[in-house]
């Protein structure tokens, strides 16, 4: 090992966990740095926002501290979050003075990841996933509305994939690993024996 990469090693080691702070909604704008700032909001935003209404913010954006002529806190990751929370201020449902979670990164190291990481690191949830939240949301006896709201899904989308929810956990893997397709599943929801 070369003393380049035993020094990086332990500065791993050594690495600082990013803080953890409450903040208010008022207080937090969008860094110019954040991957996505001139992107406006998508038409998901507001689907989005339901869910942060029904469920809270499930995964605190990154912020860093607002320099000269910015505001207090600033989005390194989580824009859209900050557009659920600002839709979600516009329609009335809450105000500026709104507090949430968030971590803060106070090293370059840290905003740098920040940056970087939380777009490469995360997967797209696949259906079968959804599907079986459905199933047990139902059996929570969670209704309709409220399992759309915390999936950010459509009422009717929900509808639909609920019927699939009671196949068995085999089908459901199947799909997850892309040996079935989404129709072959719905015919198996169509087998009355389910064995």
């Amino acid at each position: 090992m070369t003393d380049i990469q035993s020094a990086t090693a332990v500065d791993a080691v050594r690495a600082t966990p990013m803080e953890r702070i409450k903040v208010r909604l008022g207080d937090v704008g969008l860094a110019p740095e954040n991957m996505r700032f001139d992107e406006p909001a998508d038409d998901g935003v507001p689907q989005l926002a339901d869910t942060v209404l029904a469920a809270g913010i499930l995964f605190p954006p990154i912020l860093r501290r607002g320099r000269k002529g910015e505001q207090p806190f600033m989005t390194l990751d989580g824009r859209r979050r900050r557009f659920g929370l600002l839709h979600l201020r516009d329609r009335g449902d809450i105000t500026d003075d709104y507090e949430f979670e968030a971590l803060l990164a106070v090293t370059k190291a840290q905003q740098a990841a920040a940056i970087f990481l939380p777009n490469t690191e995360s997967a797209p949830v696949h259906v079968a996933n959804v599907i079986m939240a459905i199933g047990k949301f139902r059996k929570a006896r969670m209704d309709t509305t409220t399992i759309a709201r915390a999936l950010g899904y459509e009422e009717l989308e929900i509808k639909r994939l609920e019927a699939l929810a009671s196949v068995h956990p085999t089908v459901l893997n199947a799909l997850r690993q892309g040996r079935l397709t989404l129709k072959q599943v719905r015919l198996f929801a169509r087998v009355p024996d389910k064995k």
